[in-house]
């Protein structure tokens, strides 16, 4: 038995001693006092026991370079509530960051005073920051251009684009010392009739998608897709419309 369920029952058969003391001669009583713990216990385990399921995990740990800048996060260095699948059930409000550059979870123990990682073979899909991203697994890339890894499933129609966020972590000595910097290294990919391709300009894009290029380029040239610039609008975009056609259109 744990020590955190172990004084949890203490707790319990202290608060109903004098009630047990008091109904013994009452069989009914009795059995109240004993229905109501066991529900008591049980309510413990639904509540902590599946929650703590979380934080087995390893400790999360990055020396920390005064002279880095930017940080290895998803969006913004802090903890967003979020959602994971973890080990086959689903936990909500987990406060969560997600380190681009390790490709882990991060999340806040609930003792609290240190961070920890999700063990990254039981994470299935998490959402955080209103994006949804997906565990691919060695076996489910074998034989792709994807490496295993979390996936952020930007679009999910009958063609979906996957984004691997990527941070690289760039040092440089100098005169006046060390500096470095992350660089972001985002890499895109679409999965159509179940292979993935590898897309980065216009040209990759269409040749993936096929059918009536006339359309989809008249699509971004009058939306104005830039592929430079804005890369991940301008496939996330091209992608949307080219679902959007109709059979007799492609």
């Amino acid at each position: 038995m744990s020590r955190p369920l172990l004084s949890f029952l203490l707790f319990f058969a202290i608060i109903f001693a004098p009630v047990t003391i008091l109904a013994q001669a009452s069989t009914s009583d009795t059995s109240f006092v004993k229905q109501s713990v066991n529900e008591a216990v049980q309510a413990y385990r639904n509540a902590v026991g599946q929650q703590a399921h979380l934080y087995n995990g390893a400790e999360y740990f990055v020396p920390l370079k005064g002279y880095i800048k930017g940080h290895q996060f998803f969006k913004d260095k802090s903890y967003e509530k979020g959602a994971v699948l973890y080990d086959g059930a689903w936990f909500y409000d987990v406060p969560m960051a997600y380190d681009v550059a390790l490709d882990e979870i991060v999340i806040a123990h609930a003792g609290g005073g240190y961070s920890q990682t999700l063990v990254k073979p039981k994470v299935q899909e998490f959402t955080v920051n209103d994006h949804t991203f997906i565990h691919l697994k060695a076996d489910s890339v074998a034989g792709t251009p994807l490496q295993a890894g979390f996936y952020d499933l930007l679009y999910d129609g009958d063609v979906k684009m996957l984004v691997k966020r990527k941070k690289v972590l760039k040092e440089r000595a100098t005169a006046d010392g060390m500096e470095g910097n992350y660089e972001v290294a985002d890499m895109y990919y679409l999965l159509k009739n179940g292979k993935y391709h590898e897309v980065g300009n216009k040209s990759s894009v269409l040749k993936v998608l096929g059918g009536e290029k006339k359309l989809l380029n008249k699509f971004a040239r009058t939306n104005n897709l830039h592929f430079k610039r804005q890369r991940e609008e301008a496939i996330y975009k091209l992608t949307q419309y080219y679902d959007t056609l109709g059979p007799q259109e492609l």
